[in-house]
């Protein structure tokens, strides 16, 4: 078995194997798998650039909703947790009303993501993307499959030489960013193992964490918002801010210092011979 098919192999069993743990509850962990292995499955049909019939683009519109669908549940595990975060003693009342509503909201979500496993599962989802799976492969040419890890360094540079400055880099563009750096990473995951693929992966990995923590107390803090901004100095919303607003410091560092680390070397000007001439004299 050559490593692209070990690769299908790998991704039919991971959702195969999640997809059939959802059913027996859906724990915070099982959702997170699930979202992440349809990312990766996602990756790797769209760097093959196959081209998909009918009935293929139907599936991977279905894993789409099925991700949706988790994703909406996931969101609900991302609050309580940053709720849980926050030390401040004066936020505790107001920290336990969001926590009872999240995990109502959460509840009715899982509610609606078990049906729609169900329903997939009586479709025959499993089967019918083992199918789909296994006509898919990574393109190629003469001296072999084109390297994720190169196409993936490709787009890194393209979409750094996109990035604006601290000043300019507003939250619209930092959440695009982050987008982008999530599928490329996904692409890189679909390379062979080596220390390059490592390297690359933690870094782009500690710039999606930095974004991703800014966009999620982003969301955090609209919702606090909706429901105690009647309050003049509510300390939950004020401590909340003071968070939001360092960690969107911290995601605007992370990505300008991404930028700095894969920004082409300036080339040096050579000297003029006049110049070298005066240089001599001198000497």
């Amino acid at each position: 078995m050559n490593s692209t098919d070990q690769r299908k192999k790998n991704l039919f069993q991971d959702f195969s194997r999640i997809f059939y743990k959802l059913r027996a509850g859906i724990s915070p962990k099982k959702v997170h798998r699930l979202r992440t292995t349809i990312r990766r499955i996602e990756s790797f049909v769209d760097l093959s650039g196959s081209k998909l019939g009918h009935k293929h683009k139907e599936i991977l519109e279905e894993l789409t909703d099925l991700r949706k669908r988790a994703g909406r549940v996931r969101n609900f595990d991302v609050q309580v947790r940053l709720l849980g975060s926050i030390a401040n003693g004066s936020t505790i009342s107001d920290r336990r009303i969001l926590v009872q509503i999240f995990k109502a909201k959460r509840e009715r979500q899982s509610r609606r993501l078990s049906s729609m496993l169900k329903k997939l599962d009586k479709a025959e989802l499993v089967g019918r993307l083992e199918k789909l799976i296994g006509k898919t492969n990574l393109p190629g040419n003469s001296l072999g499959p084109i390297d994720p890890l190169e196409r993936a360094k490709g787009q890194l540079l393209s979409l750094i030489a996109e990035v604006p400055g601290s000043e300019d880099l507003k939250p619209r563009r930092l959440h695009e960013l982050r987008i982008s750096l999530k599928k490329i990473r996904y692409t890189i995951e679909l390379a062979e193992a080596s220390a390059a693929r490592e390297h690359l992966l933690e870094t782009l990995k500690s710039v999606q964490d930095a974004i991703g923590e800014w966009h999620d107390w982003e969301n955090l803090v609209k919702i606090a918002e909706k429901q105690f901004g009647d309050r003049v100095n509510c300390p939950l919303l004020v401590e909340m801010r003071a968070l939001f607003t360092s960690k969107y410091s911290a995601a605007r560092s992370a990505a300008v210092s991404l930028r700095a680390s894969f920004a082409p070397s300036p080339k040096k000007q050579p000297r003029s011979t006049s110049s070298a001439s005066r240089q001599a004299r001198l000497a």
